[in-house]
C-alpha cells in the first residue's frame, strides 16, 4: 500500500496574491513575485526518505 501526503513549504508569512501549478507542485508568490509558499502534491514520503540522494528524489518529485 502506498500513502501519499502534501509536503508544505512556508517561506514567509507574507499573504498569498498568485499561483502557479505545474503537475503536482503548486507555486504560491506575494505581490513582489516572491515564494510565500510551496506544496508537492501526492508525495511519498517512505520513498522520499529512503532515498540515497534527498536532492534527487525531490527535484524528481517536482517534475514528475
Amino acid at each position: 500500500m502506498r500513502i501519499h501526503s502534501v509536503m508544505r513549504i512556508r517561506f514567509s508569512n507574507k499573504k498569498s496574491v498568485d499561483s502557479e501549478v505545474k503537475d503536482n507542485v503548486v507555486i504560491d508568490y506575494d505581490q513582489n513575485r516572491d515564494i510565500v509558499n510551496l506544496e508537492i502534491m501526492k508525495i511519498n514520503l517512505a520513498e522520499f526518505a529512503g532515498s540515497k540522494n534527498s536532492n534527487e528524489s525531490l527535484l524528481e518529485l517536482i517534475t514528475g
